[in-house]
């Protein structure tokens, strides 16, 4: 229905008791910091943060001047600093897709702590930026094309090299391919609609910065050329990189099969998915989640991933540490997912924190560990045999598909609890792996892409619903326009662009 105007009332939005404020707010000022530069404005956090990026990447070739745009890269030093920023860079991904999913809920009182593209995620709302005229997901990511395009501008106009200096041109070119590829992705699945090659090839993509211009003008491409050029650029990055990451925030072949995986089960290439990831899962380890034992209460029970705590890991991101739900703000757990781990799943532990009642739960369970405060929602181990048994599933291999899936289930159950899947049918199969998904990936990132594909599937389709006392009841349906978040409308202003009604 209708979003209706009324202003939830007064509320504190902070954690009750001092062990949820010893797990939230491990760095309070840092939370608050967050909180109040959303709130005043998200450009204002996305320039510091892109202003630091240039500024923090040597004098060599980035020395402080009034104008930015003076500020030239021409060395492979210079563009490996580029590449290697990733705290204000690369290796951040949207995070409002988190919040508009159907994974967390709130109370109507804590609505006003949100910042205005927090609560009309959470909202759907159709006037979405209420006045704001920027989106910090949207900013971030096109920070990450502009970067990308400049070392590789950089490197294609040094001309033929040889050697030692040619092998690391071509690995900091494929570097920033994949980087470029990694944040038009995730542009992809918050600014349009899912693809379906074939089907919906000529609908509204995204823009696509080519060039490390930042006068660039800008027009929105189809869906089929915005993949086309996405999965370009990882076809070439991953012909260029390392077979294995130097590091976890470092772009690999490793990374690209794995990317791969997840971008062709989006668009319902399944035999392509299952391709990569059986080229990904052999150079990774499962983590068996007994190690980390019964009882732990530990604030981020999963180890660190720098600089190689996770077996599991191929590739670093997290996602835009909003206040909501990462510091809370009065975000929960939706119930009926956290009912739904079974007793001796290890996860129900692991992934939670609970409250006094079972209705009231936050999620701790995010792969970052304890190297970052903002969610994982990099390419892991764990997605890749979901994807493995998904698509077993879906080409009519379901006894395989049911294996894969006990070979990852094994090491999440206490053993004296964990009882085997069972083949019945494909279709059982799939909507078993489908649930597993669902609670494996949980906070990933990944859940409103799943919405979006799996609503194109007869009798898949979600109804999402949000009830309040005064407010009344928000809902989204399977094939809502407001599945498309609206592009900024500084950016439409300034270019003409195309966007989808909403």
């Amino acid at each position: 229905m209708e979003e209706q105007r009324e202003e939830a009332g007064p509320g504190s939005s902070q954690p009750e008791g001092p062990e949820v404020l010893d797990i939230w707010y491990e760095d309070r000022f840092l939370g608050l910091f967050i909180m109040m530069k959303m709130k005043n404005r998200f450009m204002t956090m996305a320039m510091i943060g892109i202003t630091m990026a240039i500024l923090g990447c040597g004098k060599d070739f980035l020395e402080k001047r009034k104008d930015i745009s003076l500020a030239v890269p021409r060395t492979l030093e210079d563009a490996e600093l580029l590449l290697n920023h990733t705290n204000q860079n690369f290796g951040t991904t949207p995070g409002l897709q988190i919040i508009s999913a159907d994974e967390y809920t709130m109370e109507e009182p804590n609505l006003n702590s949100l910042s205005i593209t927090e609560r009309s995620s959470f909202l759907w709302s159709r006037d979405f930026y209420q006045g704001e005229r920027f989106n910090l997901d949207w900013t971030y990511m096109f920070s990450q094309v502009y970067y990308a395009n400049t070392v590789i501008e950089l490197i294609d106009g040094m001309g033929a090299l040889e050697g030692p200096q040619k092998d690391r041109a071509d690995g900091l070119r494929g570097r920033a391919l994949f980087h470029r590829a990694h944040a038009n992705w995730w542009l992809a699945q918050l600014f349009a609609e899912n693809y379906r090659p074939g089907q919906n090839d000529g609908s509204l993509g995204i823009p696509l910065k080519r060039t490390g211009n930042i006068h660039e003008d800008l027009r929105v491409y189809s869906l089929k050329e915005t993949y086309d050029f996405i999965l370009s650029d990882l076809r070439e990055a991953e012909r260029l990189l390392p077979a294995v990451p130097s590091g976890l925030s470092s772009p690999s072949k490793l990374a690209c099969d794995a990317f791969f995986a997840r971008i062709f089960l989006d668009i319902g290439d399944y035999g392509q998915a299952l391709a990569h990831a059986d080229l990904a899962i052999p150079k990774l380890s499962l983590m068996d989640y007994n190690q980390f034992g019964l009882e732990n209460d530990s604030r981020r029970p999963f180890p660190g991933l720098f600089p190689s705590g996770n077996p599991e890991v191929a590739f670093f991101s997290s996602a835009i540490p909003y206040g909501c739900p990462v510091f809370g703000n009065g975000c929960r757990v939706d119930p009926q997912i956290y009912a739904s781990f079974e007793q001796g799943d290890l996860r129900k532990n692991l992934f939670f924190y609970r409250f006094d009642d079972q209705q009231n739960v936050i999620f701790r369970g995010s792969y970052g560990g304890a190297s970052v405060y903002a969610l994982f929602t990099g390419l892991a181990l764990d997605e890749l045999l979901l994807i493995k048994a998904e698509c077993l599933a879906r080409e009519n291999e379901g006894p395989m598909a049911v294996k894969v899936l006990n070979d990852l289930l094994e090491t999440r159950f206490d053993p004296a609890s964990f009882s085997p899947r069972v083949y019945t049918d494909d279709r059982g199969t799939l909507d078993m792996v489908l649930m597993e998904r669902r609670k494996q990936l949980l906070a990933r990132g990944l859940r409103w892409s799943d919405l979006k594909r799996l609503n194109r599937e007869a009798g898949r389709e979600e109804w999402l619903k949000r009830s309040f006392p005064k407010m009344g009841e928000f809902v989204l349906s399977p094939e809502d326009p407001r599945y498309i978040f609206p592009i900024p409308m500084e950016e439409v202003e300034r270019y003409g662009l195309e966007v989808y009604p909403r």
